[in-house]
C-alpha cells in the first residue's frame, strides 16, 4: 500500500516512482484536486467550529448575566447545518483520497 502522506504531500514524485519501477500512470490531476477541496473544505469546517465554540462561550455568558440568548442561539442554528454539511463532505474527500491508492502497487523504496 502506498504512503497516504506521500500520496497527498509529493504526487508528482510519486507518479513518477511508479512509471518508472512499475509503469503504472497514477493520476496526479484527479489527486491534486481532491487534496485541494479537502484543504479548502478543511479550513471552512474549522472555521464554522471556532464560530460555533465562540458563539456558545457567548451563550453562556448571557445567560449568566440573565440576558436573551434567542438571537445568538438562532444564529448558531443557521450555521449549524453548514458545519454538518461541511463535516460530511470533508469525511467523503477523505475516504476518496485514501481509497484511490486502493488498487495501486506499491512503490519500490529508494535505497
Amino acid at each position: 500500500m502506498l504512503d497516504p502522506a506521500l500520496l497527498r504531500q509529493q504526487p508528482a514524485e510519486l507518479a513518477q516512482r511508479l512509471r518508472d519501477t512499475r509503469g503504472y500512470e497514477l493520476d496526479v490531476a484527479a489527486i491534486e484536486s481532491l487534496e485541494a477541496d479537502r484543504k479548502r473544505i478543511q479550513v471552512r469546517t474549522q472555521e464554522l467550529q471556532s464560530l460555533r465554540n465562540s458563539r456558545s462561550k457567548a451563550i453562556g455568558q448571557a445567560k449568566a448575566k440573565g440576558e436573551d440568548v434567542s438571537a445568538i442561539m438562532a444564529e448558531v442554528a443557521g450555521f449549524a447545518d453548514e458545519l454538518k454539511a461541511s463535516e460530511v463532505q470533508l469525511d467523503e474527500l477523505r475516504a476518496q483520497i485514501e481509497g484511490l491508492p486502493a488498487g495501486t502497487v506499491n512503490v519500490v523504496a529508494n535505497a
